[in-house]
């Protein structure tokens, strides 16, 4: 174990404990996210550009992913925290990174859930201390204890995976045959559509996916550089108004 990986592995596992611990009122919001991560792990190995890119596609295939009742299905932090890391060391494409991110993010949400089971006997704890007017003990039970169960719940497994998982991963990739990794590559690529996808269905205009799934091939296919994207996707859209206003004032003038 070198150097550049051990301070990979504890920035990784501190940025994903100050995430989940939700440390300080701003703290968790700006650093425990994948950007934060993919910037970190970018200027560790000496490539933000990619980092970046890898955060940014981890976070379009949950954009649409909720907690309904405080469950979360899956968690982005995690998967950013673990396989971005991995991707820059070994040099996996970033499709390759994208399907193993997907269950390294199903990893997340049960510690998001483990984390709510041990929190209860805090609670309980607080309680008592809040009977018995002892407050040092309400602040160890409502503080101390918690951070540090977010501690072994969150920072360790992620400490743990960004030491030892490349000697796992390349082996793997080493082996796959290319049939398989270029399979790979083109379930990783329509991920982040699936994402645009479920914020069209959560936010009930189904009507619109078409246009994200004419979007994204039309960009992988012509190889557009994102910004031209962008701008050609603002434009059919202020089209796309325009001309539905157009016709509604026609024919309330009718």
């Amino acid at each position: 174990m070198d150097f550049q990986t051990l301070v990979m592995a504890l920035v990784m596992g501190l940025l994903y404990w100050i995430c989940n611990g939700t440390v300080g009122y701003t703290l968790w919001m700006g650093f425990g996210t994948p950007f934060a991560m993919g910037l970190f792990a970018g200027l560790i190995y000496g490539d933000v550009t990619t980092g970046i890119i890898l955060a940014g596609s981890i976070k379009l295939i949950f954009l649409g992913v909720i907690a309904p009742g405080g469950q979360l299905p899956s968690d982005e932090n995690i998967a950013a925290a673990c396989i971005i890391p991995l991707a820059l060391k070994t040099g996996m494409s970033t499709e390759v990174a994208l399907t193993l991110a997907v269950p390294v993010a199903m990893l997340g949400a049960f510690l998001y859930n483990m984390k709510k089971i041990v929190n209860i006997r805090f609670v309980q704890m607080a309680e008592d201390s809040v009977e018995q007017m002892n407050f040092k003990k309400l602040w160890r039970s409502a503080f101390s204890w918690p951070m540090f169960a977010n501690f072994l719940l969150f920072f360790m497994p992620v400490f743990l995976v960004n030491i030892f998982g490349e000697n796992i991963v390349q082996p793997v990739l080493d082996i796959i045959p290319e049939w398989l990794m270029h399979g790979l590559e083109i379930a990783g690529g329509i991920l982040p559509a699936i994402g645009f996808s479920m914020i069209m269905v959560m936010i009930g205009k189904k009507k619109f996916i078409p246009f994200f799934i004419i979007g994204y091939f039309v960009t992988v296919v012509t190889n557009l550089n994102i910004l031209i994207s962008i701008i050609i996707a603002i434009s059919i859209a202020i089209i796309l108004v325009t001309t539905k206003r157009e016709m509604r004032g026609d024919v309330s003038r009718g």
